[in-house]
């Protein structure tokens, strides 16, 4: 697991302009539309989502962000109802037929989300 104490640091060399190469303002905003459904902002969602449009990301791009803020919101929940359920005799929980993290299929190595 990572912590920021233990994170991968910016090597010295590696320049703000390098970063910004990255994170440009498409990442930028596909980061907000994650966001934006982890937390339940539907006003974010609104403006996001045409900004998104109108800067020519594709749809698939969209849904991929939309849909791993849906994982992030929803796998904590997930977490909770089975220790309820294993603790308190709940039936919270409804089995689901996950593929776990959307971004983790993106990748061909294991590691990342929970």
């Amino acid at each position: 697991m990572h912590t920021l104490s233990n994170a991968p640091k910016i090597r010295d060399e590696q320049s703000a302009k390098d970063i910004a190469q990255i994170v440009d303002y498409k990442v930028t905003l596909l980061i907000a539309a994650g966001a934006a459904m982890a937390v339940n902002c539907e006003p974010c969602l609104n403006k996001i989502i045409p900004d998104l449009v109108e800067a020519g990301v594709t749809e698939a791009d969209i849904r991929k962000a939309v849909e791993i803020g849906q994982f992030v919101k929803d796998k904590p929940a997930a977490i909770m109802k089975e220790a309820a359920d294993a603790l308190a005799g709940t039936r919270l929980s409804k089995p689901h037929n996950s593929g776990g993290c959307p971004a983790e299929m993106m990748k061909s190595t294991s590691g990342g989300c929970g």
